[in-house]
């Protein structure tokens, strides 16, 4: 037997070997019931990542409550600064406005008593 003969029986050989390999592990994935589709296999592993980044930020917040605290108020001032911002306006317009419209009407009584 020559040597390509040879050589072309044992690459057939090991293309027979991969072949059956690939085909038993093809049956054990479609005989499996509990096989996953790659898109549940990514929601699971996104689940558990999510889960797991849950877990890791409630125990940081329990070992620092203060800073939970504070960056949980930073965050509500922050959402509510629309707000916040038209109150202290319509306080500062009101204390403002009041004492103008009042020195106003003292220096034109003033100003018509004197006549």
């Amino acid at each position: 037997m020559s040597r390509a003969r040879r050589q072309l029986e044992a690459a057939h050989a090991e293309r027979d070997r991969a072949r059956a390999l690939f085909d038993a592990r093809l049956r054990h994935l479609r005989g499996d019931p509990q096989a996953q589709t790659i898109g549940e296999r990514l929601i699971d592993r996104l689940g558990q990542d999510a889960r797991s980044g849950l877990d890791r930020a409630l125990d940081v917040a329990s070992e620092s409550k203060g800073i939970a605290a504070g960056t949980a108020a930073a965050l509500a001032l922050w959402f509510l600064r629309g707000p916040i911002l038209t109150w202290i306006g319509e306080l500062w317009d009101a204390g403002t406005g009041a004492g103008d419209e009042n020195s106003e009407n003292e220096e034109s009584e003033k100003v018509l008593s004197d006549a």
